[in-house]
């Protein structure tokens, strides 16, 4: 997928800094030049980038490459009228030379600029040590002066492109199937993603989703599989299949419960599912959760 371009605001600096709090995540499925690294202090939901689904919780750590489709959706508890919830991130965003046009061509900084241009185009959910110790290093910018953040951020860069804890997100096809959107369809894959997620615990006709976009059916299914590289069957499963993970982990309700609640209509589906997308049962899945 991919979506609209969205202008970063820019402070007269070379690396943009937020620290905020909000009801809940506002941008929609975008993308944008800057690079980000993103620590969730508060927070919930499903982030997609580019043609994954990724759940997020408190603690998460994601870097997102140059131009790389994406869009934090926080579950639907957020969007009550009367919600406490709250959704609250460090941002760190910069553009690949934010240190200079040429130190990436500097043979010692090879490292850095493959994690930049190659290795974080597809997106990286950082594991580990080095989750952790980005984390901490990310929550000192707040002190620093612009000198100071360029000198800090190259230190994290250089740690996270020479550690393997991390986990890729987009899948390498993407880089090519991106390619194929215009800017024409920006909208239509937009309206489509909205129309899923808010109605993913119901039962979902086809026909009724190509309506959105003022599509039939087979002129629909053509063009969700070329501009996005899965059918819309299979992204709906995923999105799914991602709500129940987070029904798994946050609450006690039965598996069957949890399976109608997100809009399977039988067990066996359900765990069909499941097993294909997360490589587990529900069972094990929140028997590990248990165990963590």
């Amino acid at each position: 997928m991919k979506p609209a371009l969205i202008r970063i605001r820019h402070t007269g600096t070379s690396i943009d800094f937020d620290d905020n709090e909000y009801p809940y995540f506002y941008n929609p499925w975008h993308y944008h030049p800057e690079i980000e690294l993103v620590l969730v202090l508060e927070s919930f939901g499903q982030l997609f980038v580019g043609d994954r689904i990724e759940n997020f919780a408190e603690g998460d750590l994601v870097f997102i490459g140059s131009n790389l489709p994406h869009v934090w959706k926080n579950d639907k508890s957020f969007y009550h009228e009367n919600s406490t919830c709250k959704a609250r991130a460090i941002v760190i965003k910069f553009l690949p030379d934010f240190a200079g046009k040429e130190i990436l061509n500097r043979e010692e900084m090879q490292a850095i600029k493959h994690l930049l241009v190659e290795k974080g185009g597809l997106g990286l959910k950082l594991t580990g040590k080095l989750k952790n110790d980005t984390a901490l290093a990310m929550q000192g910018f707040k002190l620093m002066d612009d000198a100071g953040r360029i000198i800090h951020l190259l230190n994290m860069l250089n740690q996270i492109a020479r550690s393997a804890e991390y986990i890729s997100l987009a899948s390498p096809a993407y880089i090519n199937i991106k390619q194929l959107v215009n800017e024409k369809d920006n909208l239509r894959i937009n309206i489509i993603l909205e129309y899923l997620i808010k109605k993913h615990g119901e039962q979902i006709d086809l026909d009724d989703v190509a309506e959105q976009i003022h599509m039939n059916r087979n002129a629909f299914c053509r063009f969700f599989k070329q501009k996005t590289g899965k059918s819309m069957v299979q992204l709906l499963a995923e999105i799914r299949i991602g709500k129940a993970c987070q029904h798994l982990q946050k609450t006690e309700e039965s598996v069957d419960r949890i399976s109608n609640y997100v809009g399977f209509n039988n067990i066996s589906n359900f765990n069909r599912a499941f097993k294909m997308i997360t490589g587990t049962t529900p069972l094990v899945y929140r028997k590990h959760l248990n165990n963590l």
